[in-house]
């Protein structure tokens, strides 16, 4: 995630860059000692979630949350704080928690992990269609990803839903020659993510802990409809499913089998 942290402390910024060091959870950091700084980068970088000191000149933790919120009202807002009787109820914001000064490296992970949880609202319909390949619609515009890695590596986050993936699970599918520990899984998976930054929809990865995972809920998907048993996805299915990837095969022959339950079921019902 795209972490921003602000105080006007240098001190505890440098504390806090010490303390978050490593963890997974926080793809990139920004540290700011004054709140205009912080909303101005807002306003022209996506930022994920914002731990922000309450006690601040000029803009104050809460004011400064607000303001984020206008800019992007899916930035996930911690609160910093010393003083143990500020109650969330009271700040008037859509805050998800908050830290205590002093914290350990585990307060702020059980914040982190808690914000991975909470998923973004959408901001523009997105259709994915995989059947019999793989086709993104963006507000009706198709995402052109061109028969790349990039584009596989999007169609197997589909595949694999709100389970995820890790390095180790793409790399033995997608790169099967390759060692363990090569960086192509992540270089593609940046190159991903800025053409959906550009298509805005750069909130459609999660992340939890070392897994990618497509957030399912933001989508609609021919194959998580006939999943589900959608009677009207389960007709359409003709046999072929993301046909150019060969890992695909075994969700295939998943999908042929509901296909095939339902039809015996119908003419089972209908003799």
């Amino acid at each position: 995630m795209r972490v921003i942290y602000v105080d006007d402390e240098s001190m505890l910024l440098e504390n806090f860059r010490l303390t978050v060091e490593g963890v997974a959870l926080i793809d990139t950091l920004h540290l700011f000692g004054q709140s205009e700084e912080a909303l101005q980068w807002a306003r022209e970088n996506p930022v994920d979630v914002a731990f922000l000191d309450i006690e601040m000149p000029v803009i104050n933790g809460i004011e400064l949350a607000k303001r984020l919120k206008e800019t992007d009202r899916n930035i996930r807002i911690i609160f910093v704080t010393a003083y143990e009787q500020y109650a969330l109820q009271a700040f008037g914001v859509d805050a998800i928690g908050y830290l205590l000064k002093p914290y350990e490296r585990e307060d702020v992970v059980k914040e982190l992990e808690k914000a991975a949880c909470v998923r973004p609202r959408p901001k523009k319909k997105i259709v994915i269609n995989t059947m019999p390949d793989l086709m993104i619609l963006v507000d009706g515009n198709p995402l052109q990803l061109g028969h790349t890695k990039q584009e596989e590596l999007l169609a197997f986050l589909v595949d694999r839903g709100e389970v995820g993936i890790t390095g180790g699970d793409a790399l033995a599918c997608l790169w099967p020659d390759r060692q363990s520990g090569d960086s192509i899984y992540w270089v593609t998976m940046s190159r991903l993510r800025e053409k959906l930054k550009e298509a805005g929809i750069d909130n459609l990865i999660g992340t939890q802990g070392k897994k990618k995972f497509l957030c399912t809920d933001q989508v609609e998907c021919d194959l998580y409809q006939m999943l589900s048993g959608d009677e009207g996805a389960i007709s359409k299915y003709s046999g072929v499913y993301l046909r150019r990837y060969s890992w695909a095969e075994e969700r295939n022959a998943q999908l042929y089998e509901i296909k095939r339950s339902v039809t015996v079921h119908s003419v089972a019902s209908n003799p």
